[in-house]
């Protein structure tokens, strides 16, 4: 579980383009003309909103410059996507100012020596790298992560990468990265689960992976005031199941902002096949939903319920596609369903709908609509909700470059208008059974952030030379 000593080696490629840089270049106007869509600025007025923008503590994603031999600051940037990991409220600072250990997954099984539960249950900073690949069953026992510091980088294993079943993965520590893990718990569980949950973190990014068959909902947030700045970035997010084991009946629902989480970024992620929470944003939060898409629901993006405490969003750039279950009168953005509280405070612009005769917002009201942002990350640029949609289904979902089955088959419904609402796994074929891989890794004694990012590209960019 230590450092990898095999003998494989990785070449150093330091001028590919990130897909930032094409789109830019190309006029795609990541830094755009559209007030309130480029997020160039901190507002529309041009004045920074106080406590909305940087680290309280005085740190931001300019300080991920390694002050202890880790340079993090490539996860500013994504070959896959225009939204990078650290473009939200969340960032990587923590990576650059300690030393992080690197333990090294090369097992399987749900737990025991050489498992991704060893070493995400290791104390102090730590890098999770992998040389191994398939499927992990946990059986029924989800994974909790307790312990802050931890980068798990899925894109490390070799193809097909690290598909996680029978189980989710829950977050209660602060500063906690995961990227290219795809999670499917499916309905052979004990309760009903989430896929990937925030329960209790602080500093918490979810990006680039592939959630599906959640019991719950597929990725939620629960840290209330006291534990800000979430993202959620790059994820595909599909097929929660409805008439499955929770005790409520039906509950395909995709991601939940629980009472009171602040700070949170919700930028570049795909829900399909889900019934409702496009996201849901519950009575107190704030947050940032932007470059989104959605496909084949009955409700979209809801807001306020919950507690009586304004919640307040930044809407902005999002793509709703109507599917076979998807009432084409209905607003996308509204209250109808959240039994509002409190006061509701959002900035809704440039979002677009397919038809585009379905309506962003509609006439039930309960929203002040903001002429400017009231909140937004420094870092984070936007396109148009047209070019959202091109964009996020081409970089969506853990290892992009080298999808499984189901991943594509998600993309296919939405590209073709196929797909429907599923009650289980077996609806759709069941749980995966990929081949296991294994190659070394030689893990560098410096560079080790560059090193990630190679591994990155690789599984993101389709051009991108394999490692």
């Amino acid at each position: 579980m230590d450092r990898a000593s095999g003998s494989r080696s990785q070449p150093t490629d330091r001028r590919r383009c990130s897909r930032r840089t094409l789109l830019t270049l190309s006029g795609v106007g990541l830094t755009g003309t559209l007030a309130g869509c480029t997020g160039s600025e901190s507002d529309d007025s041009g004045e920074t909103p106080a406590g909305e923008n940087g680290d309280e503590n005085g740190t931001d994603e300019s300080s991920t410059e390694d002050s202890a031999g880790f340079d993090a600051s490539f996860l500013g940037e994504s070959a896959s996507s225009h939204v990078g990991a650290t473009d939200g409220f969340a960032d990587a600072s923590w990576l650059s100012e300690t030393e992080p250990e690197v333990y090294t997954v090369t097992s399987l099984e749900g737990s025991g020596e050489g498992s991704l539960r060893e070493a995400i249950d290791r104390r102090g900073p730590r890098i999770v790298v992998f040389e191994v690949g398939g499927v992990v069953d946990l059986e029924g026992a989800s994974i909790e992560v307790d312990r802050p510091g931890l980068y798990v980088a899925g894109q490390t294993a070799p193809s097909p990468g690290i598909t996680i079943i029978r189980g989710g993965i829950r977050v209660d520590a602060d500063n906690v990265l995961l990227q290219h893990i795809r999670v499917r718990p499916g309905d052979e569980i004990p309760s009903e689960i989430d896929c990937l949950s925030n329960a209790g973190g602080s500093n918490v990014i979810f990006d680039h992976c592939s959630a599906s068959w959640g019991t719950d909902e597929s990725v939620s947030t629960n840290s209330g005031r006291e534990k800000p700045d979430i993202t959620f970035s790059n994820n595909l997010i599909a097929e929660c199941l409805n008439d499955s084991i929770h005790p409520k009946g039906a509950h395909s629902y995709g991601t939940l902002v629980m009472d009171r989480s602040k700070r949170v970024t919700i930028a570049g992620n795909l829900w399909a096949n889900t019934v409702a929470r496009h996201p849901r944003l519950k009575g107190g939060t704030s947050s940032v939903v932007a470059n989104n898409v959605g496909y084949n629901f009955e409700r979209a993006l809801n807001l306020g319920g919950g507690v009586d405490d304004e919640t307040t969003a930044s809407i902005v750039g999002n793509y709703y596609r109507a599917g076979p279950r998807t009432p084409t009168d209905d607003a996308v953005v509204g209250t109808t369903y959240t039994d509002a509280k409190g006061p509701i405070t959002a900035y809704i612009a440039y979002n677009e709908t397919d038809p585009s005769s379905m309506p962003v917002t509609g006439n039930e009201g309960g929203i002040t609509m903001a002429s400017q942002r009231p909140l937004w990350p420094d870092d984070l640029k936007t396109v148009r909700g047209g070019q959202a949609y091109d964009t996020v289904l081409s970089g969506v979902g853990a290892r992009p470059a080298d999808r499984t089955a189901h991943d594509e088959r998600i993309l296919e419904h939405v590209r073709e208008g196929m797909g429907a609402i599923i009650d289980s796994q077996e609806d759709v074929g069941g749980y995966p059974d990929l081949e296991e891989t294994t190659h070394a890794l030689d893990v560098p004694d410096e560079g080790v952030g560059e090193w990630l990012a190679q591994w990155a590209r690789a599984v993101e960019d389709p051009a991108a030379s394999p490692l």
